[in-house]
């Protein structure tokens, strides 16, 4: 039976980045569609303009314009702040929740608040608009390259960071009331990438996996842009979550 994936994008990027995935999903017999957030992608709101409740919003009515049921909704990185809001919204919808080498936001904390004490301190010198006060922020083209697809052809990597855009500051900056998420028996999933270097030790992101109730899991050997250097075998544990 044919499953119906939803897939959010995390900082910087867009819909377009499940292009491949997308692909692969869709040779498997499954339906993929991927959301653009407000200020990424084809959506030109003001990144100023841009908050978390918006993100979630966009998610909920691009599934419920839709009609969409069943749905199997994935988010890499920061995209897990989003769909764990999203799930919270509508969990009559949705089927599982997969966190793609992603955030499980704690209840009551912000993206920040929950990656600061996992973020090495050499990377902070590479976020550029934080610490001014930016209504976004960017990331460099060193750590990109060094820690987010180093497992990418330098060609991969050169046209990934040509499509980034600029990350709204204060989605990310605001609290997330997940109390009814946390709380809830919606079945979740975590793709583990055992080479990702975001937090220079991808054992890190084991934190947010054990903020999940049994969550099912996979892994594969990839980096964090996972969904650029290894489109195949991303697609195929995403299936296979879907129906685990």
């Amino acid at each position: 039976m044919a499953e119906t994936h939803v897939l959010v994008h995390g900082a910087w990027h867009g819909a377009w980045c499940w292009a491949g995935v997308m692909r692969q999903l869709e040779a498997g017999g499954d339906i993929a569609y991927a959301v653009d957030l407000p200020a990424h992608g084809a959506d030109r709101l003001d990144p100023a303009r841009a908050t978390r409740a918006g993100y979630v919003e966009s998610v909920v009515r691009f599934i419920e314009e839709r009609n969409l049921r069943n749905v199997v909704l994935s988010g890499h990185s920061l995209g897990g702040m989003t769909i764990a809001g999203v799930a919270e919204r509508i969990p009559e919808r949705i089927k599982r929740v997969v966190f793609a080498t992603a955030l499980v936001i704690s209840e009551d904390s912000s993206a920040f608040e929950d990656m600061g004490p996992l973020m090495p301190a050499s990377a902070q010198a590479h976020i550029h608009g934080l610490a001014e006060g930016a209504p976004a922020f960017t990331l460099s083209a060193e750590r990109f390259r060094a820690a987010f697809i180093q497992d990418g052809a330098a060609g991969l990597q050169d046209f990934v960071l040509s499509a980034l855009v600029p990350e709204p500051s204060a989605p990310a900056n605001e609290k997330a009331p997940l109390k009814d998420f946390h709380r809830s028996r919606i079945p979740t999933g975590y793709l583990f990438c055992e080479n990702d270097m975001v937090f220079d030790d991808p054992a890190k992101w084991r934190v947010f996996a054990g903020k999940l109730r049994n969550p099912a899991t996979r892994s594969i050997k990839a980096g964090h842009e996972l969904m650029f250097t290894h489109p195949v075998e991303t697609a195929r544990a995403l299936a296979e979550l879907a129906r685990a």
